[in-house]
């Protein structure tokens, strides 16, 4: 069956890159021809009537918050510098998802699929994906296909829809065949908010191929600067996260290496901000003594490869995806918000039952591929 695959556009982000590439490969395996679909321009410029009052309330901002508050004129910024902060990313994305790179999803013409994937990822939250009722395939409204929701996203428990769109979208998830999410609170969004009671909670694409095929994908990295360290995977800074590294490196006596990439932050010069390969970020988790990451992914592939781990709280990200994903294995004391400095570290050095984590993660992977298999049915 031709099956397009939508998603997060696919930007620096390696766990977008990642479930994309993962979600692509099972597909094919089960006999599909499969697409994934990317958009040329990732961050649109605000709508032209929109763009006074939008740079308006930017600049008013920047005068009251400085530097913390967003950027006037940050989509050009962003337009500008992400082929140089992406270019080392650009030959596994080529290579391994090989993405058909569209102006609009509206350049997609009736007939050419005869299925759509949506998700996974934070795809159906409307801050990080330009024109919600795309997600939802508005723009492909009235043809004849199949329509599958795969390990959605709203990467949140609080819903971030207006009255305008959630009647929208609501509208056009009612005409999806089969429908599952990522997060255990989005079975009840779906159900609560969008009249949707079919939806089910299935596993990150990510999670749904062994270690060992990830292992295969840097099989030719030579260097491996992490090797039994304490590696950090942090997508928002912060003092306290910081600290939680420091503690771990003192308790287990390991040094630090630091896999995060901040490929946008105004600080930092241009030449250093160019993210890694996704290899060399892969190799990173397979060979950390103990993992430390704010990422939902960085607890995926600390899960994958059987290291013992803390993910520190991200509020500004949404912990509920974290805290649903380490639920369902048994391991949510992992998800921490802080160390407490009279800690003696005896809770991070018991080990973590991965005999357990594995029959879990079997019984959710074939669940999973159930659901896969019955959507297409």
């Amino acid at each position: 069956m031709r099956t397009a695959i939508l998603t997060l556009p696919l930007h620096t982000n390696y766990g977008g890159i990642l479930q994309a590439y993962a979600l692509r490969r099972v597909l094919m395996e089960m006999g599909h021809e499969v697409t994934v679909l990317d958009l040329e321009d990732k961050m649109p410029l605000p709508e032209r009537w929109k763009a006074p009052a939008v740079y308006a309330k930017r600049a008013l901002l920047r005068i009251v918050r400085g530097s913390a508050a967003p950027e006037v004129f940050r989509e050009r910024r962003y337009r500008r510098e992400l082929p140089a902060v992406s270019s080392r990313l650009e030959d596994f994305v080529r290579e391994n998802v090989r993405p058909r790179v569209l102006g609009s999803y509206r350049d997609i013409r009736e007939g050419e699929y005869d299925a759509f994937v949506v998700g996974s990822d934070q795809v159906w939250r409307p801050r990080y994906f330009g024109k919600i009722e795309d997600a939802f395939l508005g723009f492909a409204e009235d043809w004849k296909l199949r329509r599958i929701a795969y390990a959605a996203s709203f990467g949140t428990d609080e819903l971030e829809f207006s009255h305008e769109m959630l009647v929208r979208c609501a509208a056009l998830l009612e005409k999806f065949d089969a429908v599952s999410v990522r997060e255990s609170g989005a079975v009840d969004i779906c159900d609560e908010w969008f009249c949707c009671g079919r939806a089910v909670h299935v596993l990150d694409p990510v999670m749904l191929l062994g270690a060992d095929v990830y292992t295969s994908l840097f099989s030719g990295v030579c260097m491996h600067p992490a090797k039994g360290r304490v590696v950090t995977y942090i997508l928002d800074s912060s003092p306290y996260k910081s600290n939680a590294a420091e503690f771990i490196s003192r308790t287990f006596g390991m040094g630090i290496y630091d896999a995060s990439v901040h490929p946008y932050d105004r600080d930092v010069p241009l030449e250093e901000r160019i993210v890694p390969p996704l290899e060399e970020w892969l190799s990173c988790f397979a060979d950390a003594g103990f993992v430390v990451t704010d990422s939902f992914h960085g607890c995926v592939l600390s899960i994958l490869f059987h290291k013992p781990f803390i993910a520190v709280g991200n509020q500004l990200r949404g912990n509920s995806r974290i805290s649903s994903l380490l639920d369902m294995f048994g391991l949510g004391q992992r998800l921490v918000h802080g160390i407490d400095p009279d800690d003696d570290g005896k809770f991070f050095m018991e080990g973590i039952d991965w005999d357990d984590v594995d029959r879990k993660l079997m019984a959710a992977r074939k669940s999973s591929m159930d659901f896969l298999s019955g959507a297409f049915a």
